[in-house]
């Protein structure tokens, strides 16, 4: 009776655990073998080569807005906080040039967490970061945001599909330390179906036509960073960890020297080489290094 009793109540509490997340999708992550693993449950979608998680604003009430779809995550046994950094502007479906738009529209993108507002345009917003949850007392995270698709002057968003890329990283209680190393860049599309304008089909439509966006790549990027420590020590003289800096993936040294990338373009600051300055596309300095 006893043992009957035990596996009742085991079977209930896994299937607690199991219908925990409400809401789609379920945008969720483990940390294995050094590296966050993006999609675990499957339920993102296949953009090019990228990963997409469609976020359908489907509540009558709130058009668009969504709180329901989340993020989740196993094995982040480091500790420190788990947040997202945004790694694009906010792109617009054309339906009549059947193409993602980069700009000329009014729409943008509000990412809600913990009183923080992130605000993702056609314009502004890549490299910001927000929090997730912190991860002191435990190794898993179940969080849900909230998404809004809004116009700054107070009108309605069209219907149709709106694009954003983030990865998802964490660091320690300080900020400083990176303790999980970004994930690969993945899509969030925002379906906006109010006035019966962009259904379903639409967007399956949208989903076949990948947006041409230059993403980080952190992996190569931290390879980049190692071939300047071995080839320039008299600008980085010793191994440093990658951080986030104001948006920038970077690295500092004693001698106050940084260098990182942001957008695409290499920077350097500090010491003997002075204020930020841009130094050039990545892509060339990965030409140079054979990478």
């Amino acid at each position: 009776m006893i043992k009957t009793i035990c596996i009742g109540s085991l079977l209930l509490f896994f299937s607690t655990m199991a219908m925990a997340h409400e809401g789609e999708p379920n945008m969720a992550f483990a940390w294995r073998d050094g590296k966050i693993e993006v999609d675990i449950q499957r339920q993102g979608r296949a953009l090019g080569d990228h990963k997409a998680f469609v976020i359908s604003f489907a509540d009558s009430l709130t058009p668009y807005r969504m709180g329901d779809s989340g993020f989740t995550g196993l094995g982040f046994d480091q500790g420190g906080l788990v947040g997202y950094q945004t790694e694009s502007t906010l792109l617009k479906w054309s339906s009549e040039q059947s193409q993602w738009l980069k700009e000329g529209f009014a729409e943008q993108l509000v990412i809600s967490r913990l009183a923080d507002d992130n605000v993702v345009t056609d314009k502004e917003g890549s490299g910001l970061q927000g929090i997730i949850d912190s991860l002191t007392n435990k190794s898993s995270f179940e969080a849900h945001p909230i998404f809004r698709i809004r116009k700054e002057d107070g009108s309605l968003p069209d219907d149709g599909a709106y694009m954003a890329f983030i990865s998802i990283a964490g660091v320690d209680e300080s900020g400083e330390r990176i303790l999980y190393k970004p994930s690969v860049p993945f899509a969030l599309v925002f379906h906006i179906n109010a006035q019966a304008k962009f259904d379903p089909l639409a967007l399956s439509e949208a989903l076949k036509v990948s947006p041409e966006v230059s993403l980080n790549d952190y992996q190569r990027m931290d390879a980049l960073f190692d071939w300047a420590e071995s080839e320039m020590k008299e600008l980085f003289p010793h191994a440093a960890e990658s951080r986030f800096i104001s948006g920038y993936y970077a690295r500092c040294y004693d001698n106050s020297v940084c260098v990182g990338s942001k957008d695409g373009k290499i920077y350097t600051a500090g010491g003997i080489l002075g204020d930020i300055a841009e130094q050039g596309s990545i892509e060339t300095f990965y030409d140079l290094a054979g990478l």
